[in-house]
């Protein structure tokens, strides 16, 4: 026993050694020669003692964004990937022109929206370069219609866009927020809709959305508290001054949200009999909700407290309320209570949970219940009578998302969209008594995969868990291991990878690849369960269901491990870099944008940060930090790291996931890599974070990631690929001959 206890000892004063040294993540002091590595970032000696740990942050420096050595050292990363891509060639030509064929040729038009007697829609004129708003007197697609909002008249320079509308049930008054650069932050405005011009009214620094009152005189909002983290509902009375606005509830606590609603009542185009406030933190899948007389001024009275699960009103039904809630129902369930005895023990339930199916939201119509489920990662909308008696489906596709315009109660029918992995577009008229689907016009979207093979497989991950996936092929692809395959995840937040299709997918399987979603752990495609497999201490179930789904495509002849790459972006970000830190040999490229990197502080600097603590935990609690530093990417990088080639993405002006996270992530990666590894940093100054883009600069962006992929993985199409390793075979040959002949020949 003693000497196993003083072996313990030894191998202890060992590894205490190791981690005293740049081996150690945590401790890193980069040479001269790593930061000529790395492009020379500017760089200082910050280490912080956190829980304990000894922790290095040498490119802090580059957390000041607007420096002007951080802006030259950008210059020189975004050097570096164009001379690693090169010009780009027919790839990055051939990827624009199947984008720009992708779309319909001539005016476009979205779902229009009923509001008054007017039709509101959104228009993108042939070769614009945004999307812009109009109105219109009846729904009809291309029916004569005055412009009311047009970003590039606007913004000439097209930096700025329209980030969201919000108008009145009469039509009368319109408020639209802009952004500028992709960034969260927004101006309000307000605009006269029928002189078409704005009224002397504006927010700055704007994060909110707009709640009318029903007759237009005014709106509820969240006003944001930058040190406290937590917001306020306020609301405004149109026609007086900002400053004026009353503050209608303040949370008693930080890092938490507000929100102001009203319900509709009895099936009808009228409000219900009282105003409600929702609250959240920071815990997931966990609300209290509020409620008061409507207009009577009163304070607001707790229905259900915050730490039991959520209680969600969707309409007011004979006085009753008509709710969905997670207590007792992992997957969730409707019921119905009274508002003036609300206690959970009183609630009658309408809908029982789902076991299989996650309850996604319901609402009424028509005095019938419609209820949205989550299935296999689509949507099923079925119909139900108010006492909960099962009608019919709605006639729906399976493995598809659908979306529905608006309308008011007293309206039969509706316009209604879905879409999948192989079409997108149709617009129907939906009647919600004969529960029929009638073309209303069909998609102009002159592409399709129609052709193309859709599968559901299955991957076993670490711990037997079976992770769904769905592959995407054309049929002339073989699975003989070499075609190019590109897998994305996303696996955070209890977000639902569903089914849809993308002019990027399809040039991509057109091009002869094979593309890959996979719905991992910590997403919502499965419930609470699912959700709560994937975050905070099982966190690492996330990547150890993308690694295994890696591994099956590899194992059953889809792709190999040169041929394959992973994508993310945000928290999916985050998922490529660490995956791609424990498993290296199984990926020939990696691309990770606007990646959340740094788990020590992420909470710090970016308004939202401190909302993500529901999937990472909080870097200030001890345990929380022990379970993201085993997989925190900036801190696991090790000296002589080999790797397939990473391209890291963001915008300057990202200011969800702030930018330095991909700055300090690169400049880490390239101090420390092995010399016959690559890391390339792309960065843009227009999408803030994935938002912002005009058409242009989309297409760009997505020919940009096609260059990368052609340069690390080769030619997407399997053929050619075959032929240029044929090549490479036949030069390897020649050279062996070659030297055999003069081998010989010196021989004599």
């Amino acid at each position: 026993m003693k000497f196993i206890e003083s072996l313990r000892k030894s191998f202890t004063r060992v590894c205490h050694k190791i981690g005293a040294n740049d081996n150690h993540p945590f401790q890193f002091t980069p040479t001269e020669k790593q930061k000529a590595c790395a492009l020379q970032p500017p760089a200082d000696n910050t280490v912080e003692d956190l829980h304990g740990y000894k922790v290095s942050d040498p490119f802090r420096p580059l957390e000041k964004l607007e420096a002007p050595e951080t802006a030259a050292w950008l210059a020189r990363q975004n050097k570096k990937f164009d001379d690693f891509v090169g010009p780009g060639g027919n790839v990055a030509a051939e990827t624009i022109a199947f984008l720009e064929k992708a779309v319909p040729q001539g005016m476009r038009e979205k779902m229009p929206g009923r509001y008054g007697d007017k039709y509101i829609v959104w228009r993108k004129e042939k070769d614009a370069e945004r999307w812009s708003l109009y109105i219109k007197d009846v729904p009809d697609y291309g029916a004569p219609a005055r412009l009311l909002l047009d970003p590039m008249q606007i913004d000439p320079s097209g930096k700025t866009d329209v980030a969201g509308t919000s108008m009145t049930d009469d039509g009368k008054m319109l408020a639209y927020a802009l952004s500028v650069s992709g960034s969260d932050q927004t101006t309000l405005r307000f605009m006269d809709v029928e002189t078409g011009k704005d009224i002397d009214l504006v927010y700055t620094n704007f994060r909110s959305s707009v709640n009318w009152d029903r007759d237009g005189q005014g709106f509820h909002y969240n006003h944001n508290d930058a040190a406290t983290k937590s917001s306020e509902v306020r609301y405004h009375k149109m026609g007086t001054p900002v400053e004026d606005d009353k503050i209608i509830y303040t949370p008693n606590a930080t890092e938490t949200g507000a929100g102001y609603f009203r319900l509709s009542k009895d099936s009808k185009d009228e409000l219900g009999a009282y105003e409600w406030i929702f609250v959240s933190n920071t815990e997931p899948n966990k609300n209290a909700l509020l409620a008061r007389p409507a207009g009577s001024g009163e304070a607001f009275r707790e229905i259900f407290p915050h730490k039991e699960g959520t209680l969600s009103p969707i309409h007011e039904i004979g006085g009753k309320i008509y709710a969905t809630t997670s207590l007792g129902a992992p997957n969730e369930k409707l019921v119905c209570f009274d508002v003036n005895d609300p206690a959970p023990e009183k609630w009658q339930t309408i809908l029982p949970e789902n076991k299989d199916d996650q309850l996604a939201g319901a609402f009424i119509w028509q005095n019938r219940i419609f209820a949205t489920y989550s299935h296999d990662t689509g949507e099923v909308l079925k119909v139900f009578d108010l006492a909960g008696k099962f009608i019919h489906d709605v006639p729906l596709p399976p493995l598809s998302t659908f979306s529905m315009g608006n309308w008011r109660m007293e309206d039969k029918t509706c316009l209604l969209t879905y879409s999948n992995f192989q079409e997108s577009g149709n617009i129907y008229q939906y009647d919600a008594e004969a529960n029929t689907l009638a073309l209303y016009k069909k998609s102009a979207v002159p592409i399709d995969l129609k052709d193309c093979i859709v599968e559901r497989v299955h991957a076993t991950s670490k711990d037997g868990t079976k992770v769904p996936m769905t592959v995407i092929r054309h049929p002339d692809t073989k699975l003989d291991g070499t075609a190019a395959t590109l897998l994305y995840g996303y696996g955070g937040f209890n977000v639902s990878l569903e089914p849809g299709l993308g002019s990027d997918i399809a040039q991509w399987v057109r091009a002869g690849g094979i593309y890959v979603q996979a719905n991992l752990r910590g997403g919502g495609e499965y419930g609470q369960a699912w959700y709560d497999a994937g975050r905070k201490e099982n966190k690492q179930n996330v990547f150890d269901d993308f690694i295994a789904c890696a591994e099956h495509l590899i194992e059953n002849g889809y792709t190999s491990n040169k041929r394959l790459a992973i994508q993310g972006g945000s928290n999916g970000g985050l998922l490529t870099l660490a995956t791609a830190l424990q498993r290296p040999d199984l990926f020939g490229a990696v691309i990770s944008e606007v990646p959340v990197a740094d788990m020590f502080r992420f909470h710090i600097g970016s308004y939202y940060g401190y909302g993500w603590k529901c999937d990472y935990g909080d870097p200030d609690i001890k345990e929380d930090f022990n379970v993201a530093a085993k997989y925190s990417p900036l801190h696991n990088v090790k000296k002589g790291f080999k790797h397939p080639p990473i391209l890291i993405k963001t915008d300057a002006n990202d200011d969800r996931v702030l930018p330095w996270h991909s700055f300090k992530m690169a400049a880490t990666l390239q101090s420390k890599e092995d010399p016959g590894s690559v890391t390339v940093l792309k960065v843009n100054t227009d999408g803030g974070h994935g938002a912002g883009m005009t058409v242009t600069q989309s297409r760009q962006d997505v020919a940009d990631v096609r260059v990368f992929l052609d340069k690390t993985l080769g030619p997407t199409d399997q053929q050619a690929y075959k032929k240029q390793l044929a090549a490479q075979k036949a030069a390897k040959d020649d050279q062996k001959l070659i030297k055999r002949m003069i081998k010989k020949f010196k021989r004599g």
